[in-house]
């Protein structure tokens, strides 16, 4: 008798035990249930990590916009400082002139032929000669332009070439291949600004027949002819032996 009902105790024990709660048969530790929870909880991170990421993505191609928008800013301030400066230059010549040839009674044509012929007769200006390190920069800004044809780039470089290294012999020359570039792109009034850089302060650099050729295609294909012309008549005065002035003969035979 004693012996059942104890068996009857045991055998009751578990379910007693599950409905006081004290030992549930189910663990809290259910592999399946928090299986959904991570997931779940892994799915709406990764969303939100999207989310981030797309927004992040749209302020920096807006910062790049910005920052390319900037960066041609700059380049028009940089040559427009060049243009005035060689205005300013010009003008404070003739200011200086004006009194000493008023004073003498010099021909001032004659000045300016005797200043052409200088120029023409392959003597240059002493201007800094590159180190090793401004060949190389040049050379990539070569390399950009003649075998890339990355125009872009290569604008890039030019001016951080000339921030870098002014008024030295291959400045003039980078001058002379921004306005080149510029052409290319058909930028014209930035090629006329770059050419005229090296026509007007560097009249005596091997460039400058060039540079002044250049100037009068550029003025010709922004529908300037009359000014192409008149550049291209100058050419042959100031660098008569020049090879710039004989493709300047025949751009203008060509023209009528």
């Amino acid at each position: 008798m004693k012996a059942g009902l104890i068996l009857a105790v045991v055998g009751a024990s578990p379910a007693i035990a599950q409905n006081e709660g004290e030992a549930p048969l189910v663990s809290g530790n259910n592999p399946e249930r928090s299986g959904g929870n991570s997931a779940g909880e892994l799915f709406f991170l990764v969303e939100e990590l999207r989310a981030e990421v797309q927004h992040l993505r749209g302020q920096l191609e807006e910062t790049s916009h910005q920052v390319k928008r900037l960066r041609q800013q700059a380049r028009e301030r940089y040559i427009d400082l060049d243009e005035r400066l060689v205005d300013l230059d010009s003008r404070l010549s003739d200011l200086e002139e004006s009194p000493e040839k008023t004073r003498s009674g010099e021909n001032t044509s004659d000045s300016a032929e005797e200043s052409s012929n200088s120029g023409s007769s392959g003597e240059s200006t002493s201007y800094r000669q590159p180190d090793e390190a401004e060949r190389e920069a040049y050379a990539s800004i070569q390399y950009l332009i003649q075998e890339e044809q990355d125009y872009e780039a290569a604008i890039d470089e030019i001016y951080s070439f000339l921030e870098e290294y002014p008024e030295g012999d291959l400045s003039v020359n980078a001058y002379y291949w921004l306005g080149e570039v510029y052409l290319s792109q058909g930028k014209h009034e930035q090629a006329q600004q770059a050419f005229t850089i090296v026509t007007s302060r560097h009249a005596s650099h091997r460039k400058a027949p060039d540079a002044l050729f250049k100037l009068a295609v550029a003025h010709d294909r922004a529908g300037d002819g009359e000014q192409a012309r008149s550049i291209l008549d100058r050419l042959g005065e100031r660098y008569p032996e020049s090879e710039a002035a004989a493709l300047g003969r025949e751009y203008r035979n060509e023209m009528g």
